[in-house]
């Protein structure tokens, strides 16, 4: 049949961006990525043996990788990490936007600026990452972005906790 989707896509020759993706769930998609055929950039802000045992493992079955240390939350560094990995792989033709953060405290000892840091690593990198990759999936008319975040139980309010917000996602 024509128009059956494939579990098992083709990616060869396509560039794939996966941020927070030095460990987890990041990581795991970064190989499926690599194992569908396609370059993959790995995004870490702090775990740099992490990311590059990450890349290690991609090359180790024939596909490119690289590292690439960006705080998602940033605009001039999402655009330097965007411009590093076209510069490296080629344009980025899929996104996953993986970085996230979960503070877990009650919220009597969370700050404004914790809420402000969470609300930025979590959502806002989410619209920085994908506005820097648009332009190039637009004009070739192919791409994705997708948001993986794992989804933890809202605790009693008793002890209420600032969870991680939902995150959207937007197709090209």
């Amino acid at each position: 049949m024509e128009n059956q989707m494939s579990l098992h896509p083709d990616l060869i020759g396509r560039v794939a961006l996966v941020t927070g993706a030095s460990r987890g769930i990041g990581a795991s998609v970064a190989l499926a990525l690599a194992q569908a055929g396609a370059a993959v950039a790995i995004n870490y802000r702090e775990r740099a043996v992490a990311a590059e045992a990450v890349a290690g493992r991609i090359a180790a079955i024939g596909r490119r990788a690289i590292t690439v240390a960006a705080d998602v939350s940033d605009s001039s560094a999402v655009a330097d990490m965007v411009e590093t990995v076209g510069s490296h792989l080629g344009p980025i033709d899929i996104l996953i936007n993986n970085a996230g953060i979960a503070l877990i405290r009650g919220i009597d000892d969370l700050t404004e600026a914790d809420f402000d840091q969470t609300i930025s690593v979590n959502l806002k990198s989410v619209f920085l990452c994908t506005r820097a990759v648009l332009p190039h999936m637009r004009a070739q008319a192919w791409g994705g972005s997708s948001t993986s975040r794992p989804v933890r139980p809202v605790a009693p309010a008793a002890s209420a906790r600032i969870i991680t917000p939902p995150r959207p996602a937007w197709r090209v």
